[in-house]
C-alpha cells in the first residue's frame, strides 16, 4: 500500500510559511477594494440624469411662454421626453384664442358709425350763417333804430325841466302851474296822441294824481306829484309811485351803478365805436351816459346773462327796448327808477361797451 499524500503546508519551509499568512489578508483587502471602487462609479451617473432630465423639462416649459408664435416649432425638437409634449398642446389653444380677440375687435370698427354722423354734421353751417348776417347788420352806416316804445313819447310841457332827482325821465314845472292843471294837461295830450288814459281815484293820494295809461297792449303809470306852491314833477314807471318814492329814487340808482362797477370793465374810446357820434359830443361822452363807458372784452351775447342774473336778483325789471349805437337797448326799472341799458359790440366785435342812459337816448343828443 502507498503512502497518503504529504500536505503542500507542511512540505513549505518555515521560512516561507510565516509569509502565507499576510499574503492571505493583503489579498483579502485587495478585493475588498475593489468592491469598493464600483459604488461610486454607480451614484454618479445618477444625478446626473436626474440633473439632465430636469434641464430639459424646465428649459422647454419657459420657451413657449415667452416666445410668439414663432417659438411653437423649436419647443418639439428638444423632445427627449414625452411629458413638455402635451405642455405644448394647450399652450396653442390659448394663442388661438388670443388671435380670435383681435379679430373680434377689429370687425366694429369696419363699419364705422361714426362716419354718418360726419355725414350729417353739415348743418352746422347754416347756424353760423345767421351769425354773420347778423353781425354785419350791426355795423352799418345808419345807426339802429330807435323802438317804437308805447311810452317813449310822453309830452313834455311847456317850461318843464328834464331832470328831476337824479332822474332823466322825471319832469319838473317851476312856477305858473300845479299838479292839478299838469295832470289834466297832460290827460289831454295823452288822448291826443292815441293813448288810453284813465284817472285812478282809488289810489290818489294828497299831492298826486296817478292816471293808468295804454298803448299797444302795455300799461304804465303817469305820476304827477306836487313839489312846492305851485310847482309839479311827472314821470312814467311800470308801478305807481308816490314823492318818497321819488325822493329816494337814488337808491336803485347807486344799486345799479354798483352792479355795473363791479363788471371786469376799462374805459372805452371813440376808436372803439361803430358809431362814435352817437355817444361822444366832440370828443366828451354825451351827458346822458354819466360820462362812464364800460368796456368788456366779452361779445353782448355774453354780458347780458350775466347783468340780468345780478339785475333781477337785487329787484330790477328789464325789458328789450329795440336798439341804439349799432348796440341792443334794455329799459331797467325799479321803484321811481327808470334808465336805459346800451350793450354795444365794438367796432372789431371783440367787446363790448356798456353804457348807461339816464333817459332814452336820441341821435345827435
Amino acid at each position: 500500500m502507498g503512502k497518503p499524500p504529504a500536505k503542500p503546508a507542511k512540505n513549505v519551509p518555515d521560512s516561507l510559511r510565516w509569509l502565507i499568512q499576510p499574503a492571505l489578508f493583503a489579498s483579502l483587502g485587495l478585493h475588498v477594494l475593489l468592491l469598493l471602487l464600483p459604488l461610486p462609479d454607480r451614484s454618479i451617473p445618477e444625478p446626473v440624469a436626474l440633473e439632465a432630465d430636469t434641464q430639459v423639462r424646465v428649459t422647454p416649459l419657459p420657451a413657449p411662454r415667452t416666445t410668439p408664435t414663432a417659438s411653437a416649432p423649436p419647443s418639439p425638437t428638444p423632445s427627449p421626453s414625452p411629458s413638455p409634449q402635451p405642455s405644448v398642446l394647450p399652450t396653442p389653444m390659448p394663442r388661438q384664442a388670443v388671435v380670435q380677440r383681435p379679430a373680434v375687435v377689429a370687425r366694429p370698427p369696419t363699419p364705422q358709425p361714426p362716419a354718418l354722423p360726419r355725414i350729417q354734421s353739415p348743418p352746422a353751417s347754416p347756424s353760423p350763417s345767421p351769425a354773420p348776417l347778423a353781425t354785419l347788420a350791426l355795423p352799418s352806416p345808419d345807426p339802429v333804430p330807435l323802438p317804437a316804445l308805447p311810452f317813449a313819447d310822453v309830452p313834455v310841457l311847456a317850461g318843464a325841466e328834464t331832470g328831476c332827482y337824479g332822474l332823466g325821465t322825471c319832469h319838473r314845472l317851476v312856477g305858473g302851474m300845479d299838479f292839478r292843471t299838469a295832470g289834466r294837461t297832460l290827460e289831454e295830450q295823452l288822448k291826443a296822441q292815441g293813448y288810453t288814459v284813465r284817472f285812478r281815484d282809488d289810489i290818489e293820494a294828497a299831492g298826486s294824481k296817478t292816471y293808468e295809461i295804454r298803448k299797444d297792449g302795455e300799461t304804465r303809470y303817469l305820476n304827477v306829484l306836487s313839489a312846492g306852491l305851485n310847482d309839479a314833477v311827472y314821470l312814467v314807471t311800470p308801478q305807481p309811485i308816490s314823492l318818497a318814492d321819488l325822493q329816494n329814487s337814488d337808491l336803485p340808482r347807486a344799486e345799479l351803478e354798483g352792479v355795473l362797477n363791479g363788471l371786469p370793465a376799462t374805459t372805452a374810446n371813440a376808436t372803439q365805436f361803430a358809431e362814435p357820434e352817437a355817444f361822444f359830443t366832440g370828443a366828451l361822452p354825451r351827458s346822458e351816459t354819466g360820462g362812464k363807458l364800460r368796456l368788456v372784452v366779452s361779445p353782448p351775447d355774453q354780458v347780458l346773462p350775466m347783468l340780468t342774473g345780478q339785475l333781477q336778483s337785487q329787484g330790477f325789471t328789464l325789458i328789450e327796448a329795440g336798439g341804439y349805437g349799432s348796440g341792443l337797448l334794455y329799459e331797467v326799472t325799479k321803484g321811481a327808477l327808470t334808465a336805459y341799458l346800451n350793450l354795444v359790440p365794438t367796432s372789431d366785435r371783440s367787446g363790448t361797451v356798456v353804457v348807461l342812459w339816464s333817459n332814452l337816448p336820441e341821435s345827435g343828443g
